[in-house]
């Protein structure tokens, strides 16, 4: 399990959608009975979503709170169906257009380019001032 600095393709676009507010394309890469944890969700956030269905829910509303940008430094390990991923986003709020770095930590499972599950470990934006 050598790291790389790639995303694998099935991800890569899917965070491309993501970059352009089309959640129903980022959200596709997941199983309809996939799980999506924040093991470190910011105070009142949630911390598990089960379901394609919820976890679309969820996502819908970020667009309106947060323009994603490039992700970088990126290093990937893969064995078979796991997937860890540390990255770092480079976003803006949009009430503010504060810039938001964000520290990424994902760990992924997948099962033919579809993801069960996803524990998202992030350093959380700060909150609005």
């Amino acid at each position: 399990m050598s790291p790389t600095n790639s995303l694998p393709d099935w991800l890569d676009h899917a965070l491309e959608a993501l970059q352009a507010g089309d959640i129903k394309a980022y959200t596709a890469i997941y199983a309809e009975d996939a799980v999506h944890e924040f093991p470190v969700a910011a105070a009142g956030g949630p911390r598990r979503l089960e379901g394609r269905d919820q976890i679309a829910a969820y996502m819908s509303r970020l667009p309106e709170m947060i323009r994603f940008g490039s992700i970088d430094d990126i290093r990937v390990r893969e064995a078979g169906d796991e997937l860890i991923v540390e990255a770092s986003g480079h976003h803006h709020r949009l009430s503010d257009d504060t810039s938001l770095d964000i520290a990424y930590i994902w760990f992924i499972t997948h099962r033919g380019g579809m993801i069960t599950h996803f524990r998202d470990y992030m350093a959380p934006p700060p909150a609005s001032e």
